[in-house]
């Protein structure tokens, strides 16, 4: 029994550390460091790139314009149409004919009405052709009034046709301005003012360094998913000549697959801060970061 007493004893304590480990505040090493949005973007439409007021380094707020192709002929067709719309709207407005052809039913109807009083007092005072024609007059009013009104009918389809058009236009015409999607800075120019452009073709790249992602890759034989979501984590990131930057942040995605190796992977998010016009985290493949996840 003497024999086995070492032996149960170092178990015990294995198990205990092992315990300790899950339990105390996991620290992570050479986390990944990357940028939380970043794009490329592209030309929508061909022509010659007529505005181009950024460069590499221009930190821009979103909705700034970045680029503008050739858009003359975009805003006169969105004039053009416009114009067709206001027509349009106009002829929907106008009831000048169905007032005309009202009034004139109206007097015909009188007309009418009299010639047939003037035969119930003498009988064919008014010939019968005379009155078969009043009445035709009282008939083509009627028609003419309800004609007008299926003009303003198709007056109307039309201004949804011109007011289409219009929208069509326009959104040519933004397709020409090309704004920022999200406050950053640009980090790469593919293309000078002045150079002919293709829809697809990028024209600049776009990032955002205000907000990183930290990605550390977890155990899962240690530490459960729903232990880690929404936890705030503390990032350690080396800066030149030893130094070091922590950074507050929050864990915002864990993964739901293990990987090879067992492991799943944690993203947090943290903010970036400044310190002389310059952002003091760089992120990219060179970068790594040590990720403590408070637990507590």
């Amino acid at each position: 029994m003497r024999t086995y007493l070492p032996i149960l004893l170092a178990a015990l304590v294995a198990t205990s550390s092992r315990a300790e480990q899950t339990t105390s505040d996991p620290v992570f090493e050479r986390c990944i460091v990357k940028v939380k949005d970043e794009v490329e973007i592209p030309a929508q439409k061909d022509g010659v790139l007529m505005e181009l007021p950024v460069i590499e380094g221009s930190q821009v707020k979103a909705k700034e314009k970045l680029a503008v192709v050739d858009d003359r002929e975009a805003k006169a067709a969105v004039r053009a149409a416009q114009a067709g719309l206001r027509a349009a709207e106009e002829r929907v407005k106008d009831d000048i004919e169905e007032q005309y052809a009202v009034a004139a039913r109206d007097v015909a109807k009188i007309d009418l009405k009299k010639s047939q009083e003037a035969n119930q007092r003498t009988p064919g005072s008014v010939p019968d052709i005379e009155v078969i024609q009043k009445e035709l007059v009282v008939q083509k009013s009627d028609l003419q009034i309800e004609k007008a009104q299926k003009d303003r009918v198709m007056a109307s389809l039309e201004a949804d046709t011109k007011r289409a058009e219009l929208e069509a236009a326009q959104v040519g015409l933004v397709k020409r301005v090309i704004l920022a999607p999200f406050d950053g800075e640009v980090v790469k120019l593919y293309r000078e003012k002045s150079e002919w452009v293709n829809p697809g073709d990028p024209i600049l790249t776009l990032m955002r360094f205000d907000v990183l992602h930290v990605e550390a890759q977890v155990p899962a034989r240690l530490y459960d998913r729903n232990e880690l979501q929404g936890r705030e984590v503390t990032v350690a990131i080396p800066r030149a000549r030893g130094r070091e930057i922590a950074l507050p942040g929050k864990v915002v995605h864990v993964g739901q697959l293990i990987e090879s190796g067992g492991n799943y992977l944690v993203r947090a998010e943290v903010e970036n801060a400044k310190e002389g016009g310059f952002w003091v985290v760089q992120p990219g493949m060179g970068q790594r970061a040590k990720m403590t996840i408070h637990l507590r």
